[in-house]
């Protein structure tokens, strides 16, 4: 396998002079055998991205390194790189044995060679009892497995993957997405996984890259994305429902710090209180998970940290309840509680925040402050 090391990379589009760049300044060094997932919403440059590292897609500048080697000029084949569409790419008319060896046909490998690897790829992916029968035979997640098992066969470098699972059903998804996980132990590969589906990046990967407008905004594992976003739009982007942001303002008394608007009066950790007063802050978004607050009802409970509002709407979702609270001026969060606990239209709530998770955000950079 293989390290992948982007430098300084850039895609600008003939005739789009007055349209920012699909990417822009990309830095990344991804390690051997490490499993990296690019997430972010539709045409944030995720794609263009894998495009221009598997060679079919020329970058307009910066540097593409595989193993050391510049591989600007080189083609796809020269990269030694194997990629995995959405839309499986598989030839109709050759069975699902032809379709995994078809690579290996073209570089003119032995026989014998191309029959002992495939067969073996495919009892790897257990598909290998569907190897005489042609794609429209076999059901979405077996052609999909038959489109990995072309990239696996040829030992590549690197194995890119280009939102592989978003045209199956959500049980194949969650089935696939459990064989993938498998199949890069078991190979020790160095992947990029392409995804708009953040449970896939972040049960999946090593390290998430997020991505908006053709930027990154913050690569780390998935803990320090959802626990530590980088800026608000991390911080919305992860996590579902997702983080809750509330305006106010940091106020120095005598008694000590706080985060206050018209709805509340929070406490800060000491620890917390030093950075801020570091930084000399006043104006702030309050970022808290959804998961990470309290509701009880009535108004008037919960301590001196708590704050009150009203019940606009509920979710059922699974185990768990979304209760969407109106919080005046405010605005609304949103409490992820347990489904046991229902709560009506309108009913008055009293919330409660664990201060240890409340993070503070510049609300004009929405840079992530402590």
């Amino acid at each position: 396998m293989a390290r992948v090391v982007l430098r300084n990379l850039w895609k600008r589009y003939p005739g789009a002079k007055h349209v920012s760049p699909a990417v822009q300044d990309f830095e990344l060094d991804i390690a051997d055998r490490e499993f990296v997932a690019l997430i972010g919403p539709s045409g944030c440059g995720k794609s263009t991205t894998l495009r221009m590292i598997a060679g079919l897609e020329s970058a307009s500048q910066g540097e593409i390194y595989i193993d050391d080697q510049l591989v600007n000029d080189l083609t796809p084949k020269e990269r030694n790189v194997s990629m995995v569409f959405q839309n499986y790419a598989l030839y109709p008319s050759l069975s699902n044995f032809e379709n995994i060896a078809f690579g290996l046909r073209v570089g003119r490998i032995q026989k014998y060679l191309i029959e002992e690897k495939v067969k073996r790829t495919a009892k790897n992916l257990e598909i290998d009892h569907l190897l005489e029968r042609y794609p429209r035979q076999v059901s979405g997640g077996q052609r999909q497995r038959v489109a990995l098992g072309r990239a696996i066969v040829r030992d590549p470098r690197v194995f890119l993957m280009d939102e592989p699972l978003s045209n199956l059903d959500a049980k194949m998804r969650v089935q696939m997405r459990i064989e993938i996980i498998k199949l890069h132990k078991t190979l020790n590969a160095t992947t990029i996984y392409v995804t708009h589906d953040q449970i896939e990046a972040m049960t999946m990967a090593d390290r998430i890259v997020i991505m908006d407008k053709g930027v990154i905004q913050q690569v780390g594992t998935p803990e320090d994305v959802y626990n530590y976003p980088a800026n608000t739009f991390v911080g919305g982007f992860i996590g579902n429902p997702p983080m809750n942001f509330i305006p106010g303002s940091i106020e120095w008394r005598p008694d000590g710090c706080f985060f206050e608007n018209k709805t509340m009066s929070l406490s800060i950790p000491r620890d917390i209180a030093v950075q801020l007063e570091r930084r000399k802050v006043h104006s702030v978004l309050g970022g808290i998970r959804p998961e990470q607050m309290r509701i009880e009802r009535g108004a008037g409970s919960g301590g001196d940290n708590a704050f009150t509002g009203k019940v606009e709407v509920t979710e059922l979702v699974g185990a768990d309840r979304h209760v969407h609270v109106d919080l005046g001026n405010a605005g609304s969060v949103i409490v992820r509680t347990g489904a046991e606990t229902r709560f009506n239209e309108g009913e008055s709530v009293t919330l409660s925040v664990n201060l240890a998770k409340f993070l503070f955000f510049d609300p004009n950079t929405g840079t992530r402050i402590q």
